[in-house]
C-alpha cells in the first residue's frame, strides 16, 4: 500500500470552485481499482488557503494507471489554474502502524 498527498494552495476566492469540481469527480476516483481510500482537507496559515488530498492504493502502479488516465488529466486541467503556486506531492509507503 502507498499514501499520496498533495498540497494545493488556491488562488484567494476559488475554494469554493474547487470543492464543487473534487465534488463531481471523488465518486469516480475513489472508485478506481486500486483506490482504497480518499480524503479532502484544509488548512489556512496567513490568510493562504491549501487543500490536501490524501488517497490509500494497492501499488505506485495502481496510482500511476490513475495518474494516466483521462480522468485525471480532465479533473488536473481543470483544478490548476485555481493553484497559487505549484502543487506540491508525496508518495508515502507505511513503515510502521501503532495501534
Amino acid at each position: 500500500m502507498i499514501k499520496r498527498i498533495v498540497m494545493m494552495q488556491l488562488l484567494p476566492e476559488k475554494e469554493a470552485l474547487f470543492l464543487d469540481i473534487f465534488e463531481e469527480v471523488k465518486t469516480d476516483i475513489r472508485s478506481r481499482e486500486g483506490c482504497h481510500d480518499l480524503e479532502v482537507l484544509r488548512s489556512e496559515h496567513d490568510g493562504i488557503i491549501s487543500v490536501w488530498t490524501i488517497s490509500l492504493w494497492t501499488s505506485e502502479d495502481a496510482l500511476n494507471q490513475y495518474r494516466s488516465s483521462t480522468l485525471f488529466q480532465k479533473t488536473w486541467a481543470a483544478v490548476k489554474p485555481l493553484f497559487s503556486s505549484k502543487a506540491h506531492a508525496w508518495t508515502l509507503t507505511l513503515i510502521e502502524k501503532v495501534p
